[in-house]
């Protein structure tokens, strides 16, 4: 019976699409957008040929006929603004997960903490033993990693959640889950329900990384899909000022760390009441709702003169999941549209992120500085470098859909690999002051060229990179290597940079100098690209020494 069903469904689903294609392509096109149309077919068509090869001699015939359906609709570029609130609300889980980098890599040198967790003991204090320089190292180790292998947890679950109820829905119960685990941290009696603590607040927000970009992606007119994109790195960098600049006040304060782990449960009930006013993404609901609802969400999102246009194109791009149903995990990794090299690449991607040592430099700031200064402008070094990443970030959000995406990726690793040597090498002198302005000097221009590249380009990469049937699982397995790659090193820096701090950088400009040839050599453009285009890239690039798409 249920079978039964099913098929009616799927039959009704595909009617619907069908009716869709022969409505749009018996509708008259205004000679305004005929006149452009030639325009964009022309620049697609040097696109594709400049990522390595001709389109395939034997194309579905249908595909053809999607493909200049599409072109034959191109529109003017315009953007409604109701579409960059919407963006923002999404990012705020960026926001969230910012103000926790900081907040809690801040309070390991707040006095505080220290004697609550019984690191130090109150001066004069015969009876108290504080931990040793090992305990300390694990305890650290383990807020970081714990919470990294918390985020891992909730990129490999939230798929479920994205796929089955929506992308809204979804952001609304990463949220929720973050709030507990905020909570719980923020009430920590012992060091192991601060972990408990971690693992929950963890888990929010790799469902929140996982989900955020592909919401902002599939509600993004493809024109600043890039920009909005960015919206997640740039919100992530505001939170950690904002954690930063609330430090410089709380650090002084006994209970001031609670407010560092848990003052962000605020912007999470924000971005709660935010969501509940917010439409689900268009291209979810017409693979899983009316007609009537997908064009109520384009409404508010579009102009009216675009709803008709844009509703057939999510048509077209969802084609395959309305006739064959969500993608099981055995086919994000096959050979069918390139996905295993897509689905790799995205693993590869995030892993060299975090291998190139930002989260490392960003959660122990006040560590590494305190090796130079007095923890006091410990703590004011780390603002200024939080600022700085902060406002970089602003250099994508600009530049991002102008130059495309692998040129930013490449350039800011280019200029990231000679940063960390320097770093590296100033590790190996004598731990002057005037050693440690220079740290901060080149920390800085190292974290300028991350968060103008390989910061906020990767998450715009990764909500567009893959074919909407496969896209909530392709996401979530790469989103799970960035936060695999985030525990890692979270987990290991501490030992690490005791050991030889030198070689963590030496190690860090090794990763991004391999990271970088890897974009170069593998990853297609997919600026301003349909999903059928950005798959014909996929299809077509071959590596070359000179890349003909630059």
């Amino acid at each position: 019976m249920s079978t039964t069903a099913d098929s009616s469904s799927n039959l009704l689903r595909k009617s619907r699409q069908e009716r869709m294609l022969e409505d749009s392509i018996n509708n008259p096109i205004p000679p305004a957008i005929e006149a452009e149309i030639e325009k964009t077919q022309d620049a697609n068509s040097e696109d594709l040929e400049a990522d390595g090869g001709n389109e395939k001699e034997e194309q579905h015939p249908e595909n053809g006929k999607l493909s200049s359906l599409k072109a034959s609709h191109s529109m003017p570029k315009r953007t409604k603004k109701f579409i960059i609130l919407v963006a923002c609300v999404a990012a705020m889980g960026g926001l969230i997960f910012g103000y926790d980098i900081a907040g809690a890599g801040a309070t390991f040198v707040m006095e505080g903490f220290e004697l609550h967790f019984g690191w130090k003991c109150v001066e004069g204090d015969l009876e108290c033993t504080p931990a040793t320089t090992s305990e300390i190292d694990r305890d650290k180790g383990l807020i970081n990693g714990l919470f990294g292998i918390g985020a891992t947890f909730g990129a490999l679950i939230n798929p479920y959640f994205a796929e089955k109820h929506g992308r809204r829905i979804s952001l609304s119960i990463s949220a929720v889950v973050f709030i507990l685990g905020a909570a719980i941290q923020s009430f920590s009696p012992t060091m192991a329900v601060m972990w408990t603590g971690r693992i929950f607040s963890g888990m929010g927000i790799g469902m929140l990384s996982m989900c955020a970009p592909i919401y902002i992606a599939e509600c993004s007119p493809e024109h600043i899909r890039g920009a909005l994109g960015t919206l997640w790195q740039l919100a992530i960098t505001l939170g950690i000022v904002v954690a930063s600049a609330a430090n410089l006040g709380l650090q002084h304060l006994d209970w001031g760390w609670r407010l560092s782990y848990g003052g962000n449960i605020s912007f999470a009930i924000v971005m709660l009441i935010c969501l509940a006013f917010m439409p689900e993404s268009p291209r979810w609901l017409a693979a899983h709702a009316s007609e009537e609802e997908t064009r109520k969400a384009l409404a508010r999102m579009r102009f009216e003169d675009e709803i008709d246009l844009e509703y057939t194109k999510i048509m077209i791009e969802i084609g395959e999941e309305l006739e064959m149903g969500v993608a099981p995990w055995s086919e994000v990794f096959s050979d069918h549209n390139c996905m295993r090299r897509r689905v790799l690449l995205g693993v590869l991607f995030f892993a060299f992120q975090q291998l190139a040592g930002i989260n490392a430099v960003m959660f122990y700031a006040p560590d590494i500085l305190n090796k130079f200064f007095s923890e006091n402008t410990a703590v004011y070094g780390t603002f200024i470098l939080n600022v700085v990443n902060c406002l970089a970030t602003f250099i994508t959000v600009a530049t991002v859909d102008k130059f495309g995406r692998t040129k930013l990726l490449v350039v800011g690793g280019c200029l990231m690999f000679p940063f960390l040597l320097v770093i590296g090498i100033l590790a190996t002198v004598d731990q002057t002051q005037g050693v440690g302005y220079a740290v901060i000097v080149f920390s800085a221009l190292y974290i300028i060229s991350f968060a103008a590249s390989w910061g906020p380009v990767l998450w715009v990469i990764v909500g567009e990179m893959f074919p909407f049937r496969t896209r909530g699982k392709a996401v979530g397995a790469a989103t799970m290597s960035h936060w695999i790659f985030t525990t890692i090193v979270g987990a290991l820096f501490p030992v690490a940079s005791s050991a030889s701090l030198s070689a963590c950088f030496f190690f860090f400009a090794a990763m991004i100098f391999i990271g970088n040839c890897v974009v170069y050599f593998y990853q297609v453009e997919t600026a301003e690209r349909t999903i059928e285009q950005i798959d014909e890239a996929y299809a077509t690039h071959k590596p070359a020494l000179k890349r003909k798409d630059w």
